[in-house]
């Protein structure tokens, strides 16, 4: 299926003061972003009926390396799930907010058809592992292990190896994986929708807001 409807959280800033205001936002689907008078940002997330992250609250967090947060266990706040954003990446979830300003209410409803984008599929870091390379060797395909497809770094990470700065080299002119049936992990686990599903809409393509 390439075409998705997607129900986003809207992001909004507050102050420390109306703290209440964003938990109300966030109760209701939102997330938000508590600046003190210093700039430092934390943020206020919604989590599942089973104490986790929604999945596009932890995507966000994924998107500027955040992979430490805590439920707040008491006060106004509680239920809820926070993270201190480190401050290298407190200007990205402020552009979120000015970005998200536009719409009224916690969340909105977005439609994306991935056959009409293919945004994620332009100069991206995708992450190769074994299991990829074990699914590549069953579908007959050992090619793409080579150093036409693949680069290894000298940490040992590898990754698919892009065309420069431009598309993926299994992305056909009709925006239709080659090997989509067989596609890396990373590219499978994407989730549409995410803050890197936007930022790579804005940066490929120009788009600002959906």
């Amino acid at each position: 299926m390439s075409a998705y409807v997607v129900t986003r959280p809207i992001w909004r800033r507050f102050r420390p003061q109306y703290l209440a205001r964003a938990v109300w936002h966030v109760r209701r689907g939102g997330c938000a972003a508590i600046v003190n008078e210093r700039g430092d940002v934390r943020v206020l997330l919604p989590l599942t009926p089973e104490g986790k992250l929604t999945e596009l609250a932890l995507w966000a967090l994924l998107a500027v390396e955040q992979q430490r947060w805590r439920r707040v266990r008491e006060g106004e706040a509680a239920g809820l799930g926070t993270a201190k954003i480190k401050d290298n990446y407190g200007g990205s979830v402020l552009d979120w907010c000015d970005r998200d300003s536009i719409h009224a209410g916690s969340v909105r409803t977005i439609k994306l058809d991935c056959l009409e984008c293919a945004a994620c599929c332009h100069d991206s870091n995708v992450l190769l592992d074994e299991a990829d390379f074990e699914r590549w060797k069953k579908a007959g395909r050992a090619d793409l292990m080579g150093k036409q497809y693949i680069k290894r770094a000298r940490d040992g990470r590898v990754t698919l190896r892009f065309l420069g700065k431009g598309p993926c080299q299994h992305l056909g002119a009709d925006k239709k994986c080659a090997i989509y049936l067989i596609r890396p992990d990373n590219c499978s686990a994407f989730v549409v929708g995410s803050e890197a599903c936007l930022a790579a809409r804005e940066d490929t393509l120009g788009i600002r807001d959906i």
